[in-house]
This record gives structure tokens, sequence and C-alpha cells, in this order.
């Protein structure tokens, strides 16, 4: 089985997309005794109730009644056991690639394999069951509180067999878990039926964060994935910015991914979380850890604050090591690693590249980020990108930049058409559309709104004394 990514997104104290701008360490702990005790709702009612920073919020605790419900439905269910590896081998009259047999270059080498040879007899599919609860999906606006109310429910869950996932680590695992199927098992027709029983062995409650698809490899993986978790009796919660219905909206053959869409209105109840506040961008008091413009004055505070962070101790380079692949992280010391925006953003790096560094460093220094536009709609995607990973690790951020944060992005500017990473991916798609959000910046300029929010977040002092290492 791939090894799973290590990050602190997978637990139960990841960062919250909060009713205020506090960290999960803020909320007033209860013991591991109580944890068994306390359902959902009456830990909403006693936190905002307590006089901490989170206050009560009628949209949120609707939500939580309706978490609530599903932790009591969970008390008494248990998933079906497995079958044996043998007769779960997934048989399906498609593959999962199929809908890309046409393309002859990005996607070939993926297809050709999930294409290989099928099994000689008709395995055993295991049937749905009929008692399991059935799943919540919650979507609104960034800021809501969705993160927040979802953490809770985990926080609060008394089972062993769980799993709490950024989405963004999540679908960098199930690709790492094929990848070394694929090299173990070249011959296999569909690895993600044995995917699904590893990942259900691990948890049968899955907690995703932030679900949005914009990859058309993803969209095709997980309307089978899901199938296959579904019956094996997985239950998920998950938020995300957007209904069901919009996901992969407009994107790449995505008559291909509206089974998967069905799928989740089918097994889901489908709650929508928006209070028409963001509270992480309500006024508070701010930290010191973004400075612009770019000008030696800025310089000379970045490099001081470096220099507490790590005791004055000498930075080396880094090379990390990891799926065949190597980053270089150019000065590093005491857990604190500094690059340019350059480095970092400007580079074909991706998630996979960036949970890296939030895996080994408590603190990044992020220097010289110029102002984007739709010019820069690549090195815009990478930093959302970036953003995303930081916030879930719950990674101070120390940034120099030509501009304050309102102001980084504008997608209303430099849309001279597409630029030549694009025109090769049409290319190798064999597109003429270019209607899609992929194409058009409407897909940046929505996950930059989110980005946003959360840079607005990560300069609270509630989000640095949660770090504590500025104090």
């Amino acid at each position: 089985m791939a090894k799973r990514f290590q990050s602190s997104v997978a637990t139960a104290s990841a960062t919250p997309d909060m009713a205020a701008t506090v960290s999960p360490h803020s909320i007033p702990a209860a013991t591991k005794e109580s944890h068994k005790l306390v359902a959902p709702l009456s830990r909403y009612d006693a936190i905002t109730s307590a006089g901490s920073s989170i206050k009560a919020d009628q949209h949120q605790r609707a939500i939580v009644q309706q978490l609530d419900e599903l932790w009591h439905e969970l008390q008494s269910y248990t998933p079906p056991e497995l079958l044996p590896s043998s007769v779960t081998n997934p048989v399906s009259e498609k593959h999962i690639y199929d809908d890309l047999e046409e393309y002859d270059t990005v996607f070939t080498s993926i297809s050709r394999w999930f294409k290989s040879k099928k099994p000689a007899a008709a395995p055993v599919r295991m049937k749905r069951p009929t008692n399991a609860p059935k799943s919540i999906y919650v979507y609104g606006d960034v800021g809501t509180g969705k993160t927040m109310v979802m953490d809770l429910f985990y926080e609060m869950l008394p089972i062993q067999r769980k799993r709490r996932v950024h989405f963004h680590a999540f679908m960098l695992d199930v690709h790492a878990r094929i990848h070394q199927i694929k090299t173990a098992q070249p011959h296999l027709p569909n690895p993600l039926g044995p995917i699904a029983d590893d990942l259900v062995r691990d948890a049968y409650v899955l907690c995703f964060d932030e679900f949005q698809v914009t990859d058309i490899a993803d969209a095709m993986i997980l309307r089978k994935l899901f199938d296959e978790l579904f019956d094996r009796g997985v239950v998920l919660v998950t938020t995300s910015n957007r209904h069901p219905t919009e996901l992969y909206q407009n994107g790449i053959q995505r008559q291909s991914f509206l089974p998967c869409i069905d799928l989740l209105m089918e097994q889901c109840h489908v709650l929508c979380l928006d209070s028409g506040t963001d509270y992480r961008k309500l006024e508070r008091e701010m930290s010191q850890v973004y400075f612009h413009p770019l000008n030696s004055e800025t310089t000379q505070k970045i490099d001081s604050i470096t220099r507490r962070l790590t005791h004055g101790k000498t930075m080396s380079p880094m090379t990390i090591n990891f799926l065949e692949r190597s980053l270089v992280i150019p000065k590093q010391a005491d857990g604190v690693a500094k690059m340019s925006f350059a480095e970092l953003c400007d580079k074909p790096l991706s998630a996979a590249d960036y949970l890296q560094i939030v895996q080994r460093f408590h603190t990044l220094v992020l220097t010289d980020i110029p102002r984007m536009n739709m010019k820069h709609r690549s090195m815009a995607r990478r930093f959302i990108t970036l953003i995303d990973a930081l916030y879930e690790s719950h990674c101070t951020l120390i940034v120099s930049a030509e501009s304050n944060f309102l102001n980084i992005f504008n997608a209303n500017e430099g849309d001279q058409g597409l630029d030549d990473s694009m025109r090769l991916m049409m290319d190798d798609l064999k597109l003429t559309d270019v209607e899609s959000p992929l194409f058009t910046g409407q897909e940046e300029a929505f996950a930059f709104q989110r980005a946003l929010s959360r840079l607005v977040q990560m300069q609270t002092k509630d989000w640095i004394q949660s770090n504590s290492r500025l104090q």
C-alpha cells in the first residue's frame, strides 16, 4: 500500500474555516473521556456560550444539528466486512479512462494501463449496504465556518477508523497508491477496488475539506472511486465552496463526470452554509507578517524576522527526495524555509511539492511576491495551492510583496488570450473550445477569493499566537 502523506491536514486539529479567526487550539479543550459522551450540537452550544471568540451563528448551528444526527447514527453503525481481495478486483465494462482514449499524448499511458488485461472471470462486486448513514456535503461561501463545523464533528466522533484530510492531499494520496500498484501489478485492470479496500481498512468515516475538481484525471478517478467507497459502506462528510452540480463546471469531458455528481446527490444530504458573513475578514488586530512594498526597508524587516525565527543560525540548502522527484530548498534552518516567489510559484511545482514543505517546516518566509494578473495565471494557480497547503497545516507565513494582499491578483487585467502553456494543453487534448474556466480565468478568480480570505486570517494575532514562534 502506498504511504499516505503524513501532514497535519489528516488530524482533528487541522485549521478550521471558522466562524471567528481562531485556531482549533483555541477551541476550549474537552477531555478524551468527554469526547465519547458529548455530541457535536452540545459541544457547539457550550463553546459559543462560554464567552470564547467563536460566537453563535444560527446558520452554523443548523448544519451542526444535521451533523449531530449523523453522529448519533454512527454510534450504532458498523460497515460491512471486506471481501477477500481476490474477488473484489472491480469489474467494469468501461475502464476509468475510456472517455479519454481519443487523446494520444498526455493521458495515453494512463489510459493504456487502466485498459490492460481484463480479468479472466467476473469478480464479485460488494453489495452496497442499506444501513449506512447518509453522507453530508456542506457547501457555501468562503469564511462562513464550514471547516469549523466539520472539525467539531470529527473531534467529537468516538471511533478510531476516521480520517480528516484536505481534498488536495487525499487525491495526491490516491495518485501515489495508483502509481505504486501500477509499478507492482502492471496488468491489474482497475486498481481502485484494492485502493478502496485499503482506505476503508484505515477509515470508514472520511472528512474532506475543500472538495473541488479542476483536473480531468481526478474527475475520471473520482466517479469510480466513490462508487467503490460507497459500496464498502464509507460515510463522507465534506466541505466545498460549490454545490455538487457546479463541480468541474464546464470542465473538459465533464459529461464523463456527471455520474459522480449524480452519486453525490444520491448518497449525500446537500446542505448550504452561507450566512453572508466572511468571519475571516472581520476586523481584527493584525500581526506584522506581511510587508510591502518591495524596498530596502522591507528587506531589512524580513531579514530581522528570519534571524529571530532561526535563532541566528546559518541557513543552508536542503534537497527533499520523494516520488522519484527532488525539491531543493535553497535556504533553511531550525524549521524555517526561506524561498522567493519565483522559486516556488514560477516553476512547475504542484501540491505534492508544497505538502513536502509544510510537512518539514513550521514557517515559510516567502519573498518578492509580484502583482499578478491574467498574464500570470499559472503562477497564480500555484500560489493559491501553496496558500491552501500552508493554511491546512497551520504554518506561519512571512511575506514580502510588491503591493498589499488585496491587490496581489487582478483577474480583470492582462487577459491577452492563451499563453504557451494553455495552448500546449489544448494541443495535447485536441481541443478547440476555449470557453472552459480552465482557459478563461474563472477558476483562478474563484479560487483566489478563498486564498485572499485565508491570507487575511493568517495575518491575525490569533493565528500567529497559536503558532507562538513569533511571541
